[in-house]
This record gives structure tokens, sequence and C-alpha cells, in this order.
């Protein structure tokens, strides 16, 4: 079967363009379709010869000349004038990763796309959260000058392992030069994050999960935060490593990599254990720890609970503190003092007391009417401090343990290495941990780093690592957007939520003629201050302020 042609053909008085199909040697051709006259089709692609001949070869033969007209010019038409949209938010970002000099310490590649590549798959985390090969299908909706294959975007998991330690000891002290980073303080604290497979390998291993998700592997991640809630530095742990372990190792790691002097490191009462404290006082590493005032000696909550020598703080809240002496495992002194500041507030005690009264309530609605209820019912229950246990696999509340709680709400207690530091100021730096349980929530939730598709362990360090790398990215871009409003004596702060779904509304449409641009606008949904004005705001600090 021979192939059809597109060709131009002239009858004297105009030229049309034609498909025909060849009738042997020297034979005229057959005329298959007539497309029309050339000027028309002209005007409507002046590459309309070489557009039909390629349609004409993915097409084949087509015996109704009718179908195939309409099919050819539709195409052609289709071509004519083409619309599309692409986010143009994600620029944004790829400014401050620009600012950041986040590529610079990475090795030579033989890959000449890999930066392109690298900051579209770091801002694509924040603004789709998706697979990486969902980020790869859908590039072309966002502007970027990605142009490789989707294997390629895998490979790079690997380009991110082999440069860690300068990437982030980079990012580190570039983030210190251009922002009022304080070194001294290093907020920790550790989660699970689950996997959607079984087989056990490697950082893949079942423990106690955060996530309620106790059927699936975990791997366990520990992170630093600084005072300004910009992370500095994250490790991942075997799934089953108990919290109150991950902080040595992640303690030691953070003194190679970034080579801090003087630090003191604040966590929360999972982090409070003998072992750790024995640890960081021997280096030389002050702390600042939640205490579980429950688990603490009797004379110690007798001291809570005497009304005597609380002082007043301006704070709303009570104060006084015992300092004494740090005792090694077998319970010589170790020549450090620890002092223990109690604080009362009657806004935590309401709290405290609401936050129990959930608990009972939620128990009762399930209990029968002998005050019993089934394990299988309480099954996902975060707090059983306040059950019994009643037979194998029921419980009943414990009224004794409801008392004893009764009696501490409102007290809260640090444990401090720091002699220098005031109540008031033990209090407000210790505040500060709430943006290391958001950046874990980010990570969580506006990241998706949950659940993980990678297999192989290098790959679920990459995975990490990117994600981490796209969280410094958001963390940081606002808080410079907050800094730079903050001193114009705006009080309302960006959050991460605003800031994700704002980039993601900055779209622009693209109009285009026989492949030309004929129109360029913003898309803005908003109702008052328009998305493209902000955009521009947002632009001009990104790039003059950082």
């Amino acid at each position: 079967m021979k192939n059809y042609v597109v060709m131009n053909n002239s009858n004297g008085k105009a030229t049309y363009c034609q498909v025909v199909v060849g009738q042997g040697f020297k034979k005229a051709y057959k005329r298959i379709a007539s497309l029309g006259n050339i000027q028309k089709l002209t005007e409507i692609n002046e590459n309309y010869l070489e557009i039909f001949r390629d349609k004409v070869k993915e097409l084949g033969h087509i015996e109704d000349s009718n179908k195939l007209k309409k099919i050819l010019l539709d195409y052609l038409n289709s071509l004519a004038e083409q619309t599309y949209t692409t986010n143009i938010g994600i620029n944004i970002l790829y400014y401050v990763i620009d600012k950041l000099q986040i590529f610079e310490s990475l090795e030579k590649s033989k890959h000449k796309d890999l930066e392109n590549i690298l900051k579209y798959q770091i801002s694509s985390r924040i603004l789709q959260n998706s697979s990486i090969i969902n980020s790869f299908e859908n590039k072309d909706k966002f502007e970027n000058e990605v142009d490789t294959k989707k294997d390629t975007f895998y490979g790079l998991l690997d380009v991110l392992v082999n440069n860690e330690d300068n990437l982030i000891s980079n990012l580190y002290e570039k983030i210190s030069s251009i922002s009022n980073r304080n070194k001294q303080f290093v907020f920790f604290d550790s989660t699970t994050v689950y996997f959607e497979t079984f087989s056990r390998d490697g950082l893949r291993m079942p423990g106690y999960s955060k996530d309620g998700k106790f059927k699936e592997d975990q791997v366990v991640v520990g992170m630093a935060t600084d005072s300004n809630g910009i992370p500095i530095y994250l490790k991942v742990f075997r799934g089953n490593t108990a919290d109150g372990n991950t902080l040595i190792p992640f303690i030691v790691d953070l003194r190679e990599k970034f080579a801090i002097k003087s630090m003191t490191v604040i966590a929360d009462k999972g982090m409070s254990t003998n072992k750790n404290i024995r640890f960081l006082e021997s280096h030389g590493i002050d702390y600042i720890f939640a205490q579980r005032l429950k688990t603490t000696s009797k004379s110690f909550k007798e001291f809570v609970l005497d009304p005597s020598g609380f002082n007043e703080s301006v704070d709303n809240f009570k104060w006084k503190e015992l300092e004494f002496k740090s005792l090694w495992k077998g319970g010589r002194f170790n020549d450090n003092f620890r002092r223990r500041i109690v604080i009362y507030s009657q806004k935590r005690a309401n709290k405290d007391k609401n936050d129990r009264q959930i608990l009972i309530d939620n128990f009762r609605k399930k209990q029968n009417k002998q005050g019993v209820v089934n394990a299988e019912d309480i099954i996902g229950t975060k707090k059983y401090k306040f059950f019994k246990k009643v037979g194998k696999m029921s419980f009943t509340l414990d009224l004794d343990k409801i008392e004893e709680d009764e009696k501490f709400d409102g007290y809260f207690v640090y444990e401090t290495s720091r002699k220098d530091l005031k109540p008031e100021e033990i209090v407000s730096v210790y505040h500060k941990q709430y943006q290391i349980e958001e950046n874990f929530r980010t990570l969580k939730s506006s990241l998706k780093v949950r659940p993980i598709f990678v297999r192989t362990e290098r790959h679920i360090r990459g995975h990490f690592l990117l994600n981490f790398i796209a969280l410094i990215v958001l963390k940081f871009t606002i808080f410079k957007i907050n800094e730079f409003y903050h001193q114009q004596g705006v009080i309302e702060k960006l959050t991460n939520t605003k800031l994700i779904d704002f980039l993601k509304d900055c779209n622009k449409l693209t109009k285009l003629r026989n492949g030309k641009i004929i129109e360029e606008r913003f898309i803005d949904p908003a109702i008052n201050k328009s998305n493209e004005e902000t955009y521009n705001e947002f632009l001009e600090i990104v790039k003059n302020c950082i």
C-alpha cells in the first residue's frame, strides 16, 4: 500500500493543498482529499504543509476522505491558537533557592540540567507534594527549564545522598550569614514516619508509631530547628529506635557536621533521661528540658505542691526553683548542678482539666452499664493513663489516678543547666519548641513526606533529604517575608498554609497563535488586593532582602 503524500497543486487560478497517493511510474497522483486554498491555510498557520505531512504519517491510511480532511483541518485549527496555564508562584521559591546557593557545593555532574531539575524538585515538593513520578508528569504545569527523562529524577536522589554533608553544612552557614540566627539554641525532637510496605530491611522496622500506624513499618526521624523555626539538621534512625535514644547520636552528628562549639539543647519530656543529661554534661553542652513531673520523687512533688515560695511573674504565671547536685550513675557527684524551675499558670490549669475531661468523656461514651470498655473499642486512644485493666481485654476508669492527676493541674517543670537565665527567660526560650513540632507537621502534611514508596536505603535517605531541603526553603521564605512586613509594622504573620495556597494560586495564562505568543496575563482569583500585586511584592522581598 502506497503512502499518502501532502502537496500543493495549482489549477492555474489558485493553489490548493491536497492529500494524494501515487498510482505508479509516470502516472498522475490520485487525489484523496482537498484541504483548501493555501492562502487561507497560511492565515491559519504558515507551517501548514509540514504540519499536515507529520500528521498524515502519524495517521496512516484513512479510506474515508471526508474523515481524513476533518481530522487534518481540526488539528491545524487547534494549533492556530493555543491557550495554556502555568504556575509562576514557583518562581519565588526558585529565587530563594538561588539566593541560598544550594548547589554550589555539589560535585560536578555529567548531567547538564542537574541544577534545574533539583530546583524544580525542591520547589514542587512544596507546591504539589506528590511522588517523584507525579512531579515529573506534572512538570509542564509549572514554569521551569527541565528537559529530561523520568529516570533522571530518581537518579537525583543518589546525587543528594552523595552530597548530603556539603549541602546541609553550606545551607546552615549561608542561612546563618543572612539571618539573625542564634546558633546558641538548638531545638530538638523526633517523630515516626511509616511505609506502605511490610518488607523489613535496613532502616524500616516496626516500632511505636506517633501516627497511630501500628501495623506498618516505619523509620524514626530526629530534627533540630533554630529559634526562628528554620530547620538545621535531620537524621533518620531505624524504626525501632526509642525516642530517648535519638538525642545522643543526633547531637554527636550535629557538632561534627557544623562545628558548633557552644550550644543549649532544648527538648521535650521524652528526651529528659539521666543518660541524655549525663552525656550533655560530660561534653559541656547546656540543656533546657521539660520534666515529667509525675515521675519525679515524692519529696520533689511535695516541693511543687507546697504553695509557699512562689514568685509572681509579669507573664501571668508563678514560679519557684530548686537547685540540686547532678550525679553519675553510681550516685557520685559529677561537679555539675541542675536547676528545676516550677511554673504554675491558671491558664494551663484550665487546659489540663479540659484535656483530661475530654479523655474521660470519650471513655464514658464507650463504656457499658457496668462502666467497662472492651480493648478493641479503645484501640488508637493515645492516652491510657486514666484507665485500669479489669480482666484480659477490658478497662474501666481509674478514679484514683484521676484524683492524683488533678493535683498537678497548671504545673509545669523545666530542668536546665543554664544558671545565667532567669525563669522568665527559660519559659520564653522553651516556648519556641512548638516550632519544631510545627515543622514535623509540615513535613507530614504540607510536604507529605509520608507514606514513602521508595525502597532502597539510599533512596529513603535521599527522599528525606529532598523533603528536608524543601522544608528549609519554605520556612526560610516565610521567615524573610514575615521579617520584612514586621519591620513595616504589620502584625499578621504569613503561615505555611497561607504561603503555599497563595503560590498555588499564582498562575499565568498564555495564548499562542501560529506558535507565537500573542497574550500573557496573570490569572487573578483574588477579590481584594490582587494576587499579582502581592506576587510582585514577594518577588521584590526575596530578591532584595535576602
